[in-house]
């Protein structure tokens, strides 16, 4: 494995370390203040993220980001959609905001699935590219993220008081939206080094 694959496979699955936990972060915390108590949004944020990302990851393995145009346009989508989040999402929550905790919850989900399913996409894609080169720098690339995604949990908490949730939020979009273009020079490198 070349430096520059090791490099490039780094820089990726720090993006998406820190892009889940500013997301994570961010959701939870907007849905929170919605709700009415941090209880509820963790135990909603949490669930939603989790079960979500989860259902992303199964869905990666039928549907491979690896060709074609694929990972660029999720990428995109996941970006376009954070970015956009804190446009509509206030707007949905002000139609529902005298509603039972089952129907907030349920609004709250309203924002938290479709991101988690997109964000599910990132950790088994990038697994699929590093063992299709060599498996064996697999567990620094899991403590690459696993250290991005500790880092990015107080960042955005800090984050969310000097600027706004929506700036977390962001933060995670900018994140996400970056792998497109770094992911193909990353798959590009990739292949040039399994050409004999």
């Amino acid at each position: 494995m070349t430096s520059r694959i090791a490099l490039l496979g780094s820089l990726y699955f720090v993006l998406i370390g820190l892009g889940f936990m500013f997301v994570e972060i961010g959701l939870i915390q907007r849905i929170s203040i919605y709700l009415g108590h941090p209880v509820y949004g963790m135990a909603i944020g949490l669930f939603g993220i989790i079960l979500s990302t989860g259902l992303g990851s199964l869905c990666s393995y039928r549907l491979s980001l690896l060709t074609g145009l694929r990972l660029q346009l999720w990428a995109c989508a996941l970006g376009l959609y954070l970015v956009s989040l804190p446009y509509w999402f206030p707007v949905l929550i002000d139609q529902f905001a005298t509603g039972g905790l089952l129907v907030r919850a349920a609004v709250s989900l309203t924002a938290i699935v479709p991101s988690g399913v997109l964000m599910g996409f990132g950790f088994p894609t990038g697994l699929e590219v590093v063992n299709a080169i060599d498996s064996r720098p697999t567990p620094w690339f899991w403590a690459v993220n696993g250290a991005a995604g500790v880092l990015a949990a107080g960042t955005a908490v800090l984050v969310s008081v000097h600027a706004t949730i929506s700036t977390t939020l962001w933060c995670g979009a900018a994140c996400y939206l970056l792998l497109g273009p770094m992911r193909s020079t990353w798959r590009d490198s990739a292949a040039m080094s399994l050409k004999p």
